[in-house]
């Protein structure tokens, strides 16, 4: 099985590194996104069209997007460009969440990678178009994607140390029926991060995913 991995704002590949090994029965692909098309990218749609146009001819059974990554991964297979059996996203908003949504790490883990973390974003920012952040902060709306999506949609969330938060999909501040239409998963004791904070539930999540 083939599963094609898009990576978030201001990432970069190494965010996939913890998951590698455990992942490693399936055939992976990790993408990356010029630096050159992040300067010239508007919105969303324009990466998810250079995806299109470098990735679509392999064959993916599924596509793995990290924040805005599981934006591109709607848009790709909402617009029919890419025949995939399931699409996962993690911690992607499709419209802006509540504060218990607003976080990066727990403090543990931002004590142990908030340094490489840091400065893994502000390498990556620069190249970002004006634009583009935008679309990512203010009065976005993805929520679209879903409705045309017609594979199987799982959504991947940090529980942000809080298991038992009862208002955890309501602060997500979708609509029921897009609610309906995703399939929850929630990692223990991580939040923006799950592949640096809790690697091992992450992994096992997406293995019960893809393999059943």
């Amino acid at each position: 099985m083939k599963a094609l991995l898009l990576y978030g704002a201001y990432c970069t590949t190494d965010l996939w590194q913890p998951l590698l090994g455990s992942l490693s029965q399936l055939n992976l692909t990790l993408a990356a996104y010029p630096h050159a098309l992040l300067k010239q990218a508007n919105r969303v749609s324009d990466l998810a069209e250079w995806v299109s146009n470098n990735y679509r001819d392999q064959a993916y059974d599924f596509l793995i997007g990290h924040s805005m990554g599981g934006l591109i991964a709607l848009e790709l297979t909402a617009k029919a460009v890419f025949s995939c059996q399931k699409i996962i996203f993690i911690e992607s908003n499709l419209k802006p969440a509540e504060a218990f949504y607003r976080n990066l790490m727990l403090p543990a883990a931002m004590q142990r990678y908030g340094a490489s973390v840091t400065a893994m974003f502000q390498t990556e920012a620069p190249f970002y178009n004006d634009h583009l952040k935008r679309s990512l902060q203010e009065d976005f709306d993805y929520t679209e994607l879903i409705r045309q999506t017609r594979q199987p949609i799982y959504g991947i969330y940090g529980d942000r140390g809080q298991a038992n938060y009862p208002n955890r999909l309501e602060d997500l501040n979708l609509p029921e029926e897009i609610r309906q239409k995703i399939n929850f998963r929630f990692i223990q004791n991580s939040c923006h991060l799950p592949m640096l904070e809790n690697p091992e539930q992450l992994s096992s999540v997406l293995q019960e995913i893809l393999l059943n």
